[in-house]
């Protein structure tokens, strides 16, 4: 789908590029090196990104890090190309349609497409350098009748989707997850799955030194998303995707991190118990990541230890399991991530809108039903290309209540 995507983006390009050299380089009648030279350039830009597509499966192995970081940044640069051209070639289509209209010839399009050309090369800019690095908090405070007393005021602290593997200056982007997760003081640190990319490779020493760093009251607890299950490496036989699983586990085991894979652990305080349950990646969107669940996933088995009437955290990688939790009527408070909003997002007041509307009913934020709710992460990494719209690397800290009266944390 998003490979689909990206080729109809390149065939938009050059036929963006074929209208900018017909309005402005042969209109103004550029000299020949002009002419050539703008033709040549838009060639090699706008091809660039095939040949990006066409390396991207042969590069999926821990080894390919640093190719599968170029790939993603000529992604990155391709767009940066394209999409404001594509914004000026639709706004100065006015000019001609004026022209049509009164057979006066026009410019005002076309300095109206350039301002907002310009306009748009600087936000994207912005979301593949700045955009991109600097995590912003998210702070959620929910009540829950059935929260303990003594739980009131617990602080959790979510991440997801850090993508490792693809993190540009990587070390110095977990040192700044790492305090800015311990500077909120929580309670309860939560990874809501995809910390690497392809290979477990890309845990390495120092990058597993960071993240022990990391710190909870009751600890750091964590899921398996589908980048973390190894399903991406395309040479399985060097790299069998489940020993890269296997030790992935260890590494985070060895951390003190707690794996929930279809289990529940209780957290106590003093003599109430609150529970926290992780559920295992759908193996029906192994291959199929971004689709709708088609049949109804029994989720119980995850929930055997945790009594009728107990206060749940449930944390799923997929939030596309939400449905099937609400049927089974648990998890009070539901946490995943996954999506990213695709890594772009438009926001006015309490609008806002992403191409991963298109693809999800849930995507980004929080949700309610019947007293339950579901939050998703934005993810603090990103895949396919290196940028941030409008949706910078997020930590979300949850504040929860008790709807009980007395006791304090």
């Amino acid at each position: 789908m998003i490979f689909l995507l990206i080729l109809i983006s390149c065939v938009v390009a050059l036929s963006v590029d074929w209208y900018i050299y017909r309005r402005v380089i042969r209109y103004h009648n550029a000299g020949r090196i002009w002419k050539i030279g703008y033709i040549v350039y838009a060639l090699v830009v706008d091809l660039m990104v095939v040949t990006a597509l066409a390396a991207y499966n042969t590069v999926l192995d821990w080894q390919s890090t640093a190719s599968m970081r170029a790939i993603l940044w000529i992604i990155g640069l391709f767009f940066l190309n394209a999409v404001p051209k594509s914004v000026y070639a639709v706004v100065s289509l006015g000019d001609y349609l004026r022209r049509k209209r009164t057979g006066r010839v026009s410019h005002l399009f076309g300095y109206l497409g350039t301002l907002l050309a310009v306009v748009c090369l600087l936000w994207m800019g912005y979301g593949l350098t700045y955009g991109r690095s600097v995590i912003r908090v998210e702070r959620v405070e929910l009540t829950f009748d059935n929260l303990p007393a003594t739980f009131d005021g617990t602080r959790v602290a979510v991440f997801a989707d850090t993508h490792l593997g693809n993190v540009v200056r990587s070390e110095k982007f977990l040192e700044r997850m790492r305090d800015t997760i311990n500077m909120l003081g929580a309670d309860i640190v939560i990874n809501a799955g995809d910390i690497i990319n392809v290979h477990e490779r890309e845990l390495y020493p120092r990058a597993l030194e960071i993240l022990g760093g990391i710190r909870g009251r009751y600890g750091v607890f964590s899921v398996i998303g589908n980048h973390d299950l190894g399903i991406y490496i395309s040479d399985t036989v060097k790299n069998p995707p489940q020993e890269s699983l296997d030790l992935l586990m260890e590494k985070q085991q060895a951390l003190g991190w707690h794996i929930l894979r279809d289990r529940s652990m209780s957290v106590t305080n003093g003599q109430d118990t609150i529970y926290i349950t992780g559920l295992e990646y759908p193996a029906e969107l192994i291959h199929n990541s971004h689709a709708q669940l088609e049949y109804r996933v029994d989720v119980m088995p995850a929930y055997g230890g945790v009594p009728e009437g107990a206060f749940d955290l449930t944390i799923t990688h997929a939030p596309q399991l939400w449905d099937d939790i609400l049927r089974a009527g648990v998890g009070n408070l539901s946490v995943a991530g996954h999506v990213h909003s695709m890594q772009i997002k438009f926001t006015v007041g309490k609008w806002s809108w992403s191409p991963a509307r298109l693809l999800y009913p849930r995507w980004s934020g929080l949700y309610e039903q019947d007293g339950r709710y579901l939050y998703i992460n934005d993810g603090t990494g990103y895949v396919m290309f290196p940028m941030r719209l409008g949706t910078k690397p997020e930590i979300t800290l949850f504040v929860l209540r008790s709807g009980q009266k007395g006791g304090e944390l």
